[in-house]
């Protein structure tokens, strides 16, 4: 049986301890790390749109948090898609 959540994460603490230049690089780090975390899962596949929205205004200004649906699938593999943006909702 799948299981879904939605999550709202807080990118702030991700750019916290790490150069500017790496504040995004991190902040996608730290998506994998919190979702892993937050769903008890070692595999997490994170969408394409969720990578673009962290890496919308460059490298040194991510979003100061993102809210994502992660599903868990019967093997244990989370997948991560964005949702409430205008992007997403359009298609």
């Amino acid at each position: 049986m799948a299981e879904q959540r939605i999550l709202n994460i807080n990118l702030r603490r991700a750019k916290e301890r790490v150069a500017p230049y790496k504040s995004s690089g991190s902040a996608a780090k730290f998506v994998r790390t919190y979702v892993s975390r937050h769903m008890k899962a070692k595999e997490v596949s994170i969408d394409n749109e969720v990578n673009n929205e962290i890496f919308k205004k460059g490298g040194k200004n991510p979003p100061v948090r993102l809210r994502v649906m992660c599903s868990k699938d019967d093997s244990g593999k989370v997948s991560v898609k964005l949702i409430g943006t205008a992007a997403s909702e359009s298609k």
